[in-house]
């Protein structure tokens, strides 16, 4: 995908281009969101706002026919990401308006995409029907569809922007990313902002449960990030991510994210990596 990037970098009419045929092949909109990031983390949004609106008329074309208007959604979450990526090179904002923006969308779907909503409801309904299980009202499965469409584009917003974001360091700042990575961390403000969003989701239930879905991937990233730079500063490396994932997935199972998003908040306040020492360090 290196080439790709490389293409489409050499000139506008190029970005355009990709930008557009990538998102009328379906289930492949994630990498037009990536060429806009690119454009836009490194020329600026100036120079991005074109790329987008003539790249993204597929995806207008797409929602009118069709009322699927998740492409042109995440085409125009990737590009305000990446301005604010660019502008503050913190990937802790990207994440906390990235959460804001999943909240944002469960107001717009029903607005953009009623008759596709709609029509997945009636599915989701039948096919429970079917299994003779109990089945929620319609309304209720609306709304649970709704926020997991506005969880799912976000997040396919903010892969999109760490694509984009490879890209540019391949193609100008080779290993950028990867320092990038295992120095993220949230600030205390932005974690206790996240954790209340969590909190009150899980507490008041209902709409509100939106809130902490919407938080816990920008808490749980950072949790990731958190175990890679430690095993970096220990040049651990790739064996112990492997057993990281291992453990994780497998023996804590469920309780993998909620032990990462602690992980997350300590880290806010005491900044866990600052605290360990490098082994090229302790060699000497």
């Amino acid at each position: 995908m290196s080439a790709l990037a490389k293409w489409v970098m050499t000139r506008p009419r190029n970005a355009i281009i990709g930008v557009a045929v990538f998102s009328i092949i379906p289930l492949l909109f994630w990498v037009s969101a990536a060429i806009i990031g690119l454009v836009v983390l490194r020329r600026g949004v100036k120079e991005g706002i074109p790329v987008l609106a003539w790249g993204c008329l597929p995806a207008i074309v797409l929602w009118a026919y069709q009322g699927d208007a998740t492409a042109l959604m995440v085409l125009i979450d990737v590009t305000l990401l990446a301005w604010l990526l660019r502008a503050t090179t913190s990937w802790s904002w990207v994440l906390m308006v990235g959460s804001f923006i999943a909240v944002i969308s469960t107001f717009l779907q029903p607005l953009l995409m009623s008759d596709m909503l709609n029509l997945v409801t009636t599915l989701i309904h039948r096919i429970l029907t079917s299994e003779g299980v109990v089945v929620p009202d319609k309304g209720i499965i609306f709304h649970q569809a709704v926020v997991a469409l506005s969880i799912i584009q976000a997040m396919i917003a903010i892969v999109s922007l760490f694509l984009a974001r490879k890209w540019q360091a391949g193609l100008y700042n080779p290993g950028g990313l990867r320092h990038e990575f295992h120095q993220l961390r949230l600030p205390i403000a932005f974690s206790l902002v996240l954790g209340a969003m969590v909190l009150l989701g899980e507490s008041l239930g209902g709409s509100y449960l939106v809130l902490s879905q919407a938080a816990i991937p920008a808490l749980v990233l950072p949790g990731i990030a958190l175990v890679h730079g430690v095993l970096a500063k220990k040049r651990i490396g790739i064996v112990g991510l492997i057993a990281f994932y291992l453990v994780g997935f497998f023996v804590l199972n469920v309780y993998f994210a909620n032990i990462l998003i602690i992980l997350s908040v300590i880290d806010s306040f005491v900044n866990i990596r600052e605290r360990i020492q490098d082994k090229s360090s302790s060699i000497k």
